[in-house]
């Protein structure tokens, strides 16, 4: 019962550079955040590369991870040569200039608190007692650039004094300009893939599971969502219809025995179904072309792997080297459809990106070209026989698109060199300061983490239950918080129709088939939709309606 998998190759177009295929939109702007963003580089790194046990989360729409991995690691080995010239500026003052190193470094902490979220989103009282601090803080290097002779006790001139922070702002200064002009150049609209390889055994094995199982149809969860990768849960319901009540001429009467079902066969009549939505229609502009099904199986990644290595006792979903299995073969996945009270449970996913068609004329002239809004609607889809009762539970997720800071690959590369350079020195601000006084600490934080990784050796044998859940979607992690523009929500809710309506109806037509009584689920189902009422743009009533006085019921915004 494997449906169509989810493939970023399926999605991505070939590169007339390189002859490599060109990285989705999502997976630019992810490569971008490596460099834009400290706390998710390191998050990403963290989570995909420190574990070599550890799941990964799905990766849906044609987004790719080793992209992101790539830039995050070259990210960080750019960054630590960043810092290393840094500490040695710093090391160099206190050894010629102590007083004047310790006053500059003195006089930027103030200013680096400011850029704190703390500071920034607490009480304005703070931010102008810091402000007051700095006034003096600022006092001295000013009364040295004005009267340079204050210095002349001092082994150095007063221009010497200066040689520490201009020698740290200079550094910082032309590596945030060599970011940006890499941005520009290796990031933008149409850029190819990294090849990445890597001379180290331990990374090149965990790259290769990596690039695997990110576009498996098993999801190894270490929470609580089992849908991560795919985005919030929106909208959820169940319908649940009795299989030993049948049709008559007469009235529906209950038998002693129930129809026998299979869910497997529903399953597949429901794809068959939804696939109709892309492939078979009347004309071109009216098909689905991003509508992607998929298998979509879920367990909780907490194993007893204490015999892995032998044959005997091994956990089924951890295979012989001890990596979680990302990938369920057919069998599997009809067994597991056909127990749905197992550990381990089956969704058929049906995923829809906000990728528009490009407008042509009947002459074939563009009015418009395809647009990407990188918004993705996706529809878990559980058919469960149980208890001589048909449960059908139908689970919507929505995963907003990037954050918008991250799309500034799409505007470097129509700059000129100085405006890029304007860019990247405009977009500091006060977080120079903070990179300046932050650099020492940042690059002993790094040795030391790299010192740990080296020494530290995963061995899920010594342990009686093992964590390999994935603890978080990449994807997921660079999201903005919502959708951007009230089409973008209109369109998820309209695609959330389309696909209920056209399941319910499958379910129907195949329980009628079988002669199956259906009026109970028809009422059901009627229920569903009018559960939701929707409330001029962007604005949902959810929940039981009342009209009239008095009227009772919940409202709220979706």
């Amino acid at each position: 019962m494997v449906l169509e998998s989810s493939d970023a190759g399926r999605l991505r177009a070939a590169s007339p550079q390189l002859g490599r295929a060109r990285m989705s939109n999502v997976t630019r702007y992810l490569c971008a955040a490596a460099y834009l963003d400290s706390g998710f580089r390191d998050k990403v790194l963290s989570e995909l590369l420190l574990d070599e046990f550890r799941a990964v989360a799905p990766s849906h729409g044609g987004f790719d991870l080793i992209p992101v991995i790539h830039h995050c690691r070259r990210s960080r080995a750019v960054l630590v040569v960043r810092d290393a010239l840094i500490t040695l500026i710093v090391v160099t003052g206190l050894v010629l200039q102590p007083l004047a190193t310790i006053g500059w470094l003195a006089a930027m902490v103030p200013f680096v608190l400011l850029t704190t979220e703390p500071v920034r989103r607490g009480p304005l009282y703070v931010r102008v007692l810091i402000w007051i601090w700095a006034g003096p803080a600022v006092a001295w290097p000013l009364a040295l650039l004005a009267f340079p002779t204050l210095v002349t006790s001092w082994p150095a001139s007063g221009l010497g004094a200066l040689f520490v922070p201009l020698a740290m702002l200079v550094t910082v200064l032309a590596y945030r300009i060599a970011t940006y002009m890499t941005l520009s150049g290796t990031l933008g609209p149409g850029a190819p893939e990294p090849a990445v390889v890597s001379a180290q055994p331990k990374l090149a094995r965990r790259l290769d599971y990596l690039r695997r199982a990110q576009w498996g149809n098993v999801t190894v969860y270490a929470g609580e969502d089992a849908f991560m990768g795919a985005g919030q849960v929106e909208r959820s319901w169940s319908i649940a219809v009795e299989l030993d009540r049948v049709r008559s001429q007469r009235a529906p009467r209950r038998q002693a025995e129930p129809v026998d079902l299979d869910p497997v066969e529903l399953h597949a009549h429901v794809r068959a179904r939804l696939v109709e939505m892309r492939d078979n229609v009347l004309r071109p502009n009216e098909s689905l072309q991003r509508l992607d099904i998929g298998d979509h199986v879920v367990t909780r990644g907490r194993y007893t792997p204490t015999s892995w290595r032998d044959d005997a006792g091994a956990h089924p979903m951890v295979d012989a080297s001890g990596l979680p299995r990302p990938k369920a073969t057919a069998e599997e996945i009809a067994a597991i459809a056909r127990h749905p009270q197992g550990g381990i449970r089956y969704y058929q996913r049906v995923t829809l990106t906000n990728a528009g068609q490009e407008i042509r004329d009947r002459d074939g002239g563009l009015i418009a070209p395809a647009e990407d809004q990188e918004a993705l609607t996706s529809a878990f889809i559980h058919l469960a026989v149980e208890g001589r009762m048909l449960t059908t539970q139908f689970v919507v997720t929505v995963l907003p698109p990037v954050r918008e800071r991250y799309h500034l690959v799409d505007r470097l590369p129509t700059m000129t060199t100085g405006a890029i350079a304007w860019e990247a020195v405009s977009r500091l601000k006060l977080r120079l300061l903070r990179d300046v006084l932050a650099g020492p600490a940042r690059l002993v934080r790094v040795v030391v983490q790299a010192v740990r990784q080296a020494n530290l050796t995963s061995a899920p044998s010594r342990h009686l239950v093992y964590p390999y859940g994935a603890g978080f979607s990449v994807r997921e992690l660079g999201a903005s918080r919502d959708l951007q523009t009230c089409v973008q929500a209109l369109d998820a809710r309209k695609y959330v129709k389309l696909i209920e309506q056209r399941l319910t109806e499958a379910v129907l037509d195949f329980l009628e088939e079988r002669g199956i009584e259906t009026r109970a689920y028809r009422i059901q189902a009627a229920g569903v939709v009018m559960n939701t009422m929707t409330s001029g743009p962007g604005g949902l009533i959810t929940g039981p309606l009342t009209l009239g006085t008095p009227a009772v019921g919940r409202v709220g915004r979706s």
